[in-house]
């Protein structure tokens, strides 16, 4: 069948899109007219088609060739085109058609809009060009869409705000509740996963936390989540404890869930996410009045071991290499070694993460808190992930905790509990994707237990 594509004509760019690919005006500028009057849309339209069309047949040495210079080293590494189709083939499985393009334009550099047919969905990519039809940035398109398991209606928000230790810094959050709940439910405190990370657990257009709070509110369990202070607070180098960046906030999240009306307190449960799950047994322990602590893709292992594999699969998965990220794992393996040695201060940044960090976990077992904990534990993995795994993580909390503690394997699911099929890669979880059910039904199946 020969690709579907509706011819649209030249607009202003959208506030979105100009704000996406931002980076790309200064290298793909020109001094044509700024309405496009002299550059034809069906060309640009057939540049774009052209380049999902070689994504598609794996010629990524036809696609550096169109790139802008300047900007291949950055976007036309070999690998990192290879990836971004094996991500967009990990969500939508085989790819079908090209359904509809079209073109924006603003301040001289053209932005077309892709939207390809795969089998298990529609997906977008945007493609920066400018006059002389050359590549530039490229970013996927798509959009957040709510998961069919939630019913809107049955889900009530209301903003609140946490406080910190820190002067000035509060974090915004969300209290989501079952609207028409008859008696009190148990509630739910989300701790984020690394990084400058949101309420929502937000990337692009994949929205974890979003997900799992809406999904148990619509069958009867309460959550808090909120911004997490890397994002929201300016922090010294040498304040990135796993207390300040996870813990702290966790516990006071607990507190704000507490005094919500309709909330049952004896039934609170921590979940965290990576390493808000390595530090959900911590959190549980200082609380010292939870019910149970579930974790999502929680490293059982040394951060610093997780940190370097996933990074060492990240260059080389795939045929071929990512130059850039290769050239990461070779710098990051000296750092490992200074870390697992001690030899770094407070404000040194190893591997991503600065020494205040490394110091804390140093100190920290999260298995042996875990087992030292007199409330239920729960451990999810999907077995695609790459960060945390079964085997080197799922089946250390299976065999070293003891009494009540359980532990579930997801097929097909990532990092981010959301499914896909063949190697993870990091362009799949920027595409519209949803927390797997299942994994919203064991949460509430198990919380039920308490």
């Amino acid at each position: 069948m020969a690709p579907l594509r509706r011819r649209t004509a030249l607009t202003a760019i959208s506030t979105t899109t100009a704000a996406a690919l931002a980076g790309c005006t200064d290298l793909l500028s020109s001094d044509t007219d700024e309405e496009g009057e002299d550059v034809d849309t069906d060309k640009l339209e057939d540049a774009a088609a052209t380049f999902v069309d070689d994504l598609a047949n794996g010629r990524f040495e036809d696609i550096r060739e169109q790139f802008v210079p300047e900007m291949k080293s950055q976007y036309a590494s070999l690998g990192q085109l290879e990836q971004t189709w094996m991500g967009y083939t990990a969500i939508g499985s085989e790819f079908e058609e090209i359904v509809d393009t079209s073109v924006t334009e603003r301040e001289g550099t053209y932005t077309a809009r892709v939207s390809m047919a795969f089998e298990r969905g529609d997906h977008d990519l945007l493609l920066a060009m400018n006059e002389e039809y050359q590549y530039g940035e490229y970013i996927p398109g798509d959009e957040y869409e709510r998961p069919a398991y939630v019913d809107p209606d049955a889900v009530s928000e209301t903003e609140v705000t946490l406080e910190t230790e820190m002067d000035g810094c509060s974090l915004s959050g969300l209290v989501t509740t079952p609207a028409d709940a008859e008696g009190e439910v148990p509630g739910v405190v989300l701790v984020h996963d690394a990084g400058r990370v949101t309420m929502d657990s937000e990337t692009r257009a994949t929205q974890l936390f979003r997900d799992l709070a809406e999904g148990l509110a619509t069958r009867d369990i309460a959550t808090v989540r909120y911004n997490k202070r890397t994002l929201e607070c300016e922090l010294e180098d040498d304040e990135y404890g796993i207390d300040n960046v996870a813990v702290d906030d966790a516990l006071a999240a607990a507190d704000e869930l507490r005094d919500v009306d309709g909330v049952d307190a004896d039934r609170l449960v921590v979940v965290g996410h990576g390493l808000g799950g390595l530090a959900a047994p911590r959190i549980a322990d200082r609380d010292g009045g939870l019910a149970g602590v579930i974790g999502l893709a929680a490293p059982a292992r040394s951060f610093a071991e997780v940190v370097l594999e996933q990074a060492e699969h990240q260059a080389t998965v795939g045929d071929y290499e990512w130059e850039t990220r290769a050239e990461r794992v070779d710098e990051w393996s000296d750092q490992i070694d200074r870390i697992t040695e001690g030899e770094y201060d407070a404000d040194d940044l190893l591997v991503g993460y600065y020494g205040s960090l490394w110091n804390s976990l140093a100190e920290y077992d999260q298995v042996a808190v875990a087992s030292s904990l007199e409330v239920p534990t729960y451990f999810l993995q999907g077995d695609r992930d790459t960060r945390a795994t079964v085997e080197d993580d799922l089946e250390r909390w299976a065999s070293e905790l003891e009494g009540d503690s359980s532990v579930e394997v997801y097929d097909g699911l990532n990092h981010a509990f959301m499914p896909g099929e063949g190697p993870v890669v990091p362009f799949e979880y920027d595409l519209q994707n949803n927390a797997d059910e299942r994994v919203v039904d064991d949460i509430v199946a198990w919380i039920d237990e308490l």
